[in-house]
């Protein structure tokens, strides 16, 4: 079947329609978003809508209240236009803004980064703030001062490497956003490091500036595309994703995933499938966990296409393949990894990485076996830069294939990729250092992983030899813990919360990621110590992490959300 698949397959399809899509502001509950939903719909039949309100909690995810942007600009008073419409480079608001009352004349202060209370020695109420820190951040301590504008420039994982710094993209425009329980009384633009730096000399004087933006609640609602194919048979269903919203253009990040899982969708409705599978185009993350509060997650595996269209040489983009974490067995890494071999592209099959749809179904209250292929890191990564001229079509045609060939070996069963999938299982075991707890642990979750793919090939070897290795009275037997679904969100959060897990993250990057699989072990019944010590081998943190640790699951204890 799958030599039929690649026969249909028509990679073209899927550049023409990120350019297509990349037209579209996709901002959560905008009227862009529905335009883009609607295009896909178009191209793929048969689907539907569904629709979940936003200004509420789903689980323990507060959404953003519904953004829709409609014009603007920023200028200098009684001087020259820094953004000249809103209506056609949306990226320079910032996501979440409120709106202006008319047209606004407001004095600026350099605030510096604007993260830290020292930054605000000057008043800056009813004023705008010029800064250059994380604008989540920003926004809470602008709320704090009483600002009425941020001015924002921030980046994101810069890298030198990629030449993905301020000074090789002064002209881009930052994807920045304020923090979802943001309100209206705070508005805010993006700036380029060249404004950015203009506006700097300025506000050294004495800077005013005239602004307007102009924006609704647009649909109100989050809004996902669900298609179904193939039929009910004997194994659970199979489920693909791809996030569609993000800022014009959004080209690689992620029209690309969208458009190719459009197309593969295309090539899979021309066959007779005895399988069912699920593909859903979701608002990042927070679509998906609203889908699993009305819908079961009786799925086995997830594939999620994020940023998948790259020009490797233009973007300096490799490929990741995000392992499941080490709380979830699995096989579907190493299957996909297989027929992702290919001497013309970068590959990189490292650890478990989260920010994505993936990080949904590999939670353990979830336990769907999910891969996640993403480009990273990307030179034009959430800029006005990310544009389709950034993508191949090479990339669409070698991606698109490795899926459809995955898809056709889960359906039917994995033929020439079986040996090497095996291997691969294996090579993980072997490769793994660490104390014997760990090793334990690792060929424990090796085992479990041959053993589900022992439906497809002969394993009894591999898990013989493992199983003498393990020590099983030192795995524990699951508690589940958690009284909700997919990985924790924020809605439980008071100010003290989000200061003190500021503070974690900045002390520590890999926190975000370690703090879930840290939950992940409790569940299955680790004790704090040990589920400590698992995810910070996992994600190479040194440190100690027990007194952070020990401080999340008291407050989530006295929140009612674990036991």
């Amino acid at each position: 079947m799958k030599e039929e698949f690649l026969k249909e397959f028509f990679p073209q399809n899927a550049l023409d329609l990120e350019w297509e899509l990349s037209k579209f502001h996709r901002s959560k509950g905008g009227i862009g978003f529905s335009k883009a939903i609607n295009t896909i719909q178009e191209f793929i039949g048969e689907s539907r809508i569904l629709k979940y309100p936003l200004n509420k909690s789903y689980e323990t995810w507060g959404m953003p209240r519904g953004w829709n942007l409609k014009d603007g600009f920023l200028k200098i008073s009684n001087g020259s236009y820094i953004v000249g419409s809103l209506a056609l480079s949306p990226i320079s608001a910032v996501f979440l803004s409120g709106k202006t009352n008319g047209i606004e004349k407001l004095k600026v202060i350099d605030v510096e980064s604007g993260e830290d209370e020292k930054d605000y020695k000057k008043s800056v109420r009813d004023k705008a703030i010029l800064a250059g820190g994380d604008p989540a951040r920003v926004y809470r301590m602008a709320k704090k001062f009483g600002a009425r504008c941020v001015l924002s420039y921030f980046m994101r994982a810069q890298d030198p490497l990629i030449n993905r710094n301020p000074e090789m993209l002064p002209m881009a425009v930052n994807y920045t956003s304020f923090p979802v329980e943001a309100d209206e009384s705070i508005f805010g633009f993006a700036l380029s490091y060249n404004q950015y730096k203009y506006l700097k000399a300025l506000a050294k004087k004495n800077l005013e500036i005239e602004a307007f933006i102009d924006v609704d609640s647009g649909t109100n609602e989050l809004e996902i595309l669900e298609a179904r194919i193939g039929k009910k048979g004997k194994e659970k269903p199979i489920i693909l994703t791809a996030h569609l919203c993000h800022p014009k253009p959004g080209a690689n990040d992620n029209a690309s995933g969208s458009a190719l899982l459009a197309e593969i969708v295309r090539v899979l409705r021309k066959f007779k499938i005895n399988r069912e599978i699920t593909a859903l185009w979701v608002p990042e993350m927070y679509g998906t966990i609203s889908y699993f509060t009305d819908h079961n997650n009786d799925f086995e595996f997830n594939i999620n296409l994020d940023m998948v269209g790259e020009d490797q040489n233009n973007t300096g983009s490799t490929l990741d393949v995000s392992a499941t974490p080490w709380s979830l067995p699995s096989f579907v890494n190493e299957l996909m990894g297989v027929h992702l071999e290919n001497p013309h592209f970068r590959v990189k099959e490292g650890s478990y990485s989260g920010g994505s749809d993936h990080y949904i179904f590999v939670d353990s209250s979830m336990g769907v076996q999910a891969v996640s292929l993403t480009q990273w890191p990307d030179r034009y990564y959430h800029t006005s830069q990310d544009t389709p001229d950034k993508s191949s079509v090479e990339s669409f045609e070698w991606i698109g294939k490795a899926v459809l060939e995955t898809l056709g070996d889960i359906i039917e069963g994995p033929q020439d990729a079986a040996g090497k999938t095996i291997q691969r299982i294996f090579d993980k075991f072997l490769r793994t250092d660490g104390d014997d707890e760990v090793r334990n642990w690792i060929a424990f979750r090796s085992y479990k992983s041959l053993e589900a793919f022992s439906k497809y090939a002969d394993v009894k070897k591999l898990k013989d030899y493992l199983k003498k290795e393990i020590n099983f009275d030192d795995i524990p037997k699951p508690k589940k813990i958690k009284k909700f679904k997919g990985p924790l969100g924020d809605s439980w959060m008071n100010e003290a919360d989000k200061d003190w897990e500021f503070k974690v993250l900045k002390a520590y990057p890999a926190y975000r990621d370690y703090k879930d699989e840290f939950l992940n072990f409790l569940d299955l019944g680790f004790d704090l110590e040990k589920a400590v010590k698992m995810a910070s081998k996992e994600f190479g943190i040194k440190d100690d992490l027990k007194t952070q640790s020990e401080y999340l699951v008291r407050r989530l204890k006295e929140k009612n959300l674990i036991d």
